[in-house]
């Protein structure tokens, strides 16, 4: 008995001791993480890792968050081993602190490339992202190998191998050889056909990507880009009426001389028989009636066969049911060929089902961008049905907030027959930007410093609220000094509807007109000059520009609060856009009294603080694909502002400002896998009014408005070159450009080639033309032009352009070339280019 009472009493001290212990190890599930430590650092700094942990602090501790943890850490490649361990934070173990003792990767000390003859290094390096004090990244290693067998597939070598080796060195460092075998190269010497009767050699050999060697082509042969030639060969001779024609086999011939392989490639060709189009007819459609579903058919009956454009015809119908929601329909095309006639016709049979309602929609890949960020920008919502057209302005509202780099829909089956899930998977990008150096101020007056100090923190996605915070500091210290700060709710209420408040602080260091000395000049006449002048006539005639000696400074301080609000809608023709704004603010001008200003509007008030309030309302429409760097769509804008709302105010006048764009893409051309020839068109239309008030200045047409806030052509945003213009200030502008964009680096960098004409009607009381006399003004001698082209960067956080232009001008209709500063000759007066650097506007 003794025994069995000893037994027990054993048994549950045991499990009493094992109890406690249980509790003692899992004393910190559920409790605060406080902090998430590393040990072993060396070659990765805290900062790296923070973006990773710093979601983590103030969590719950739980095993699925610590598996978490560590999961995303071995994802970053860095570590070979991770040892964790958790602490208390405190004597109670009322907070948790995670610690990681982490073994790093080593650290790339070297790069070299082995057996390399026909490509050097230099190019090798520009190939491959990896580079020296790198962490040894395995997966990154295997894509810089692809990245060289690429490379020498361009240039010409097919049985190219490249393998990647490791040496660790005495430091600890790796050293890494990528060795290459190139092999023979092989170039294309001769492209011949044989078979063909009914097109030439020079139209086929168009068609082909593959080019003979010559002076400005190596003529580098690649496995890839022969079979997409066979294919674009069957696609010349189907979209002429030869529908059975195909390219047999290519041949190829080798010639071994001393620098290389030669090959001689022959596309053997079968024509076949010429067919005409014969129509289409369609069973089983109710939805959608014959006559509707025919009406999307563009080939004419009896004309040759254009197959891409039948094919096109027959997307047209699926898309038509697609875009109604019906994408669950049985839609089969079949072809009837009659040999006799050479007819090609087609039957598409239809079994038409219930619409397709979406049941959820799905965001994967967010981790900092808040969920319903994302949503608010979908143009669907669950039950709604599903419509191709509003997927792709969901995938373009994505692109343009520009917080992911990328951004991929897809659809998946939902829990009943008709029913699915619309899935986005996004990948975010950084969307605070930092910019700080020397800059050009954005104007471009001659008299004014033009090199300042930026400094610019933006943060376009607001701990993932999709809302932004911007400061802006840029000062030249010598002519002008801005300081900004700026924040926009980009959706109120769950409904896009913005608000926006900022704050700006501006000195600036203007010139103007002094006053005349006769006593009998106050500022009002009709017929009043400035110092520098003897007659009005002769102050119009030279545009009511004074010589520089006899223009006197002031200073200008602005302190302005802003306050705007917007709201959109997605609509059929594109997102229409409403927006409208008040800006309350005060502003000195101070000018030693020895000098007086001939302008009136500048005189009154001297240092004293006098408010400048202003109303403006604007109104949109914007069907671009990418906003920032377009290649598609049209732009149109409408704004008017209501400067001066008291009677106390220095300035009142209304301000039109009127805009429209149209971008196209006319080559969009496949060279490389990464990489397409592009030319995009874009043109540009503006039209710029400054009126007076209703009620106000009834003895003139002229506003009251100081003469710095009136439009002038500046040289850097239009008229490109033409910075000398700046001080010819009026009443209307017009502005407008044509420009062909080449991409070189999609959504970074980009060749513009550019033609610019813009004029400024210096006349008051005219406005592009004929005043209420019907006297005529502005004529060919007002514009300005020039044509040119050089390097913009396309990313929006660096929006930079750097230009060559000419200039060029009719005075008394004779075409005249301007002098330029760049390449200039001393013998040829008008010889030399301008240098132009400016930013990049995004609207």
């Amino acid at each position: 008995m003794k025994l069995r009472f000893f037994i027990f009493l054993l048994l549950s001290t045991a499990v009493l001791c094992f109890s406690q212990q249980e509790e003692e190890e899992d004393w910190y599930i559920g409790k605060p993480i406080r902090d998430i430590s590393f040990t072993g650092l060396n070659n990765i700094t805290y900062s790296e890792l923070e973006p990773i942990v710093q979601p983590y602090k103030g969590r719950d501790f739980s095993e699925m968050i610590f598996w978490e943890i560590q999961g995303r850490l071995y994802a970053l490649e860095y570590f070979d081993r991770i040892e964790p361990s958790i602490h208390q934070a405190d004597a109670q173990g009322n907070e948790v602190i995670i610690r990681f003792n982490v073994i790093e990767r080593p650290v790339i000390g070297r790069i070299n490339f082995i057996g390399n003859s026909g490509i050097r290094n230099r190019d090798l390096l520009n190939v491959i992202s990896i580079r020296v004090s790198d962490i040894l990244n395995q997966s990154k290693i295997q894509n810089d190998v692809e990245a060289i067998i690429e490379k020498y597939l361009e240039r010409g070598f097919p049985d190219v191998t490249v393998v990647a080796e490791e040496n660790i060195a005495r430091d600890g460092s790796v050293t890494l050889n990528f060795r290459i075998t190139e092999r023979e190269r092989i170039h294309i010497s001769k492209i011949e056909f044989q078979g063909n009767s009914r097109f030439s050699n020079n139209a086929l050999r168009s068609q082909l990507s593959l080019k003979q060697k010559s002076l400005i082509n190596n003529g580098a042969f690649q496995e890839a880009k022969l079979v997409a030639d066979i294919e674009a060969v069957n696609k010349y001779y189907h979209d002429r009426g030869y529908i059975d024609a195909s390219v047999r086999d290519v041949t190829r011939t080798y010639e071994t001389t001393d620098k290389g392989t030669n090959l001689i490639l022959t596309f053997m060709i079968d024509e076949g028989e010429e067919y005409r189009f014969g129509g289409v007819t369609f069973e089983g459609n109710v939805i959608f009636s014959t006559e509707q579903l025919s009406g999307l058919i563009s080939s004419k009956t009896g004309e040759l066969v254009n197959m891409s454009r039948v094919e096109q015809d027959l997307q047209n119908v699926a898309d038509l049911y697609y875009e109604n929601g019906y994408i669950f329909n049985s839609i089969v095309r079949v072809p009837e060929i009659d040999p006799q006639t050479n007819i090609l016709s087609f039957h598409i049979s239809i079994v038409e089902r219930n619409r397709a309602y979406i049941e959820s929609i799905v965001i994967i890949g967010n981790e900092k961008t808040k969920t319903d960020v994302i949503l608010r920008e979908i143009p669907l919502e669950p039950g709604d049905v599903f419509s191709r057209t509003k997927v792709m302005d969901a995938l373009r509202n994505l692109y343009n907030l520009q917080y992911f780099s990328i951004v991929i829909p897809d659809t998946l089956p939902g829990s009943t027959e008709n029913l699915m899930d619309l899935v986005f998977t996004v990948e975010e990008q950084m969307t605070t930007d930092i910019q700080a150096g020397l800059t050009f101020s954005g104007s471009a007056d001659p008299d004014s410093f033009p090199v300042s100090g930026l400094f610019e923190w933006t943060d376009r996605n607001l701990v993932g609220t999709g809302n932004e915070l911007g400061v802006k500091i840029n000062s030249s210290i010598v002519s002008s000094t801005s300081v900004g700060v700026n924040y926009m709710h980009r959706s109120i209420f769950g409904l896009p509807l913005s608000l926006g408040v900022d704050f700006t602080a501006d000195f600036v260091l203007r010139q103007a007109p002094m006053r005349n000395q006769n006593y009998w000049f106050n500022g009002n006449e009709d017929d009043a000059f400035p110092d520098g002048f003897q007659s009005y006539k002769e102050y119009t005639d030279n545009n009511k520009q004074p010589p520089s000696e006899y223009l006197m400074r002031y200073n200008q301080w602005y302190l302005s609060l802003g306050l705007s609000s917007g709201y959109r809608w997605n609509t059929y023709l594109g997102i229409f856009s409403v927006s409208g704004g008040t800006r309350f603010g005060i502003v000195r001008n101070s000018y030693d009294d020895i000098f007086v200003p001939f302008d009136p509007t500048l005189r009154e008030r001297n240092n004293q603080w006098t408010p400048r309030n202003s109303l403006w309302v604007s109104a949109s429409l914007d069907q671009r694909d990418i906003f920032y760097d377009p290649s598609s769509g049209y732009y149109f804008n409408q704004r008017m502002g209501f400067f001066g709302i008291f009677n106390i105010e220095r300035e009142h006048y209304m301000r039109s400002d009127t805009k429209a764009q149209y971008f196209l893409t006319l080559l969009d051309i496949p060279v490389t896998r990464n990489w397409n020839f592009k030319t995009v068109l874009a043109m540009n239309m503006g039209l710029s009014f400054i009126f007076k008030q209703p009620g106000r200045n009834t003895d003139s047409r002229t506003p009251t408005i100081e003469e710095a806030n009136k439009l002038a052509i500046d040289g850097m945003f239009n008229a490109r070159g033409w910075s000398d213009q700046y001080r010819y200030k009026g009443l209307a502008l017009l502005d407008s450009w044509i420009e062909l964009r080449f991409p070189i680096v999609r959504g970074i960098l980009a060749f513009d080639a550019f033609f610019d004409a813009a004029g400024v009607e210096t006349k008051e009381g005219y406005y592009f033309g004929r005043n209420d006399s019907g006297e005529r003004n502005f004529t060919l001698n007002n514009l300005r032009f020039s044509y040119g082209g050089g390097l913009r960067i396309a990313m929006p956080q660096l929006p930079i352009r750097a230009s060559i232009a000419k200039r060029f001008r009719f005075i008394d209709g004779e075409f005249t070339w301007e002098p330029g500063a760049l390449f200039a000759n001393k013998a040829k007066p008008t010889s030399g280019v301008d240098l132009v650097i400016s930013f990049v506007l995004s609207y």
